[in-house]
Parts: C-alpha cells; structure tokens; sequence
C-alpha cells in the first residue's frame, strides 16, 4: 500500500474540544481520511485502492487502521465500498454505533472533508 499522511494545523478544528472525530471519502481507485489529531491539528491520508478486486480487503484494512482509535467516523462515497469499509472498521473493534454514513460521489477535496469534519463535532 502506498499512501500520505500529513499533519498540519487547520483553524477549521477547534483545538478545546475532547473528542476525536475522523471523516472518509471512500471513492474508485482511492481513499481520503481526515482526522483530529489534537491541538488544532488534523492528520490527512489518502490510500491508493487497487483495480483488483482480490487486493481490496487489504486496502480497507489499511484505511481502518488509518482511522484509528475515534470517537466517531464519518464514511462517505459510492454504497459498495462505503459498506465494505464500514465492516472493516467494526472487525478492527469500532462499535457500530460510532459510524455515521453519507452518499457523496466524488470526488471530493480536503475542504469539504473538512466541512463534515466540523459538523461532526
């Protein structure tokens, strides 16, 4: 798997808040996560999912683990693969009730991930 991650420090989350809160645009061919890192910052991944359907499974687990340990995750993209990554998050331990889901076609930028990222909060 090849990827990003960057941290960097984004005035659109506020740094006082308790909770920890990610957001997903899961899409064909890639995926974006942003989550709050802490402190006003957020940290940002975007994975590569493959054109095979066997290698799949082993993107979402990457993209689950990228996610983290959160208080809620927000997924969005096309049902299949919105479906798909939300069980994978549930097999890495999530509780069912910490998912939120949304139908958004992309693609979609880093702003408007991070618009729904505010929301959640």
């Amino acid at each position: 798997m090849h990827g990003t991650t960057r941290t960097r420090m984004h005035p659109a989350v506020e740094p006082n808040r308790t909770g920890r809160n990610a957001v997903v645009w899961i899409g064909h061919g890639r995926a974006l996560v942003i989550r709050d890192a802490g402190a006003g910052l957020t940290d940002e991944s975007e994975v590569a999912l493959p054109d095979m359907v066997a290698a799949t499974p082993t993107a979402l687990a990457e993209i689950a683990h990228r996610i983290g340990a959160v208080d809620r995750v927000l997924v969005m993209g096309p049902e299949e693969l919105r479906t798909a990554l939300e069980r994978e998050i549930v097999a890495i331990g999530h509780a069912p009730e910490t998912i939120r889901e949304a139908t958004l076609e992309g693609p979609v930028d880093r702003e408007i991930l991070l618009e729904r990222l505010r929301r959640l909060a």
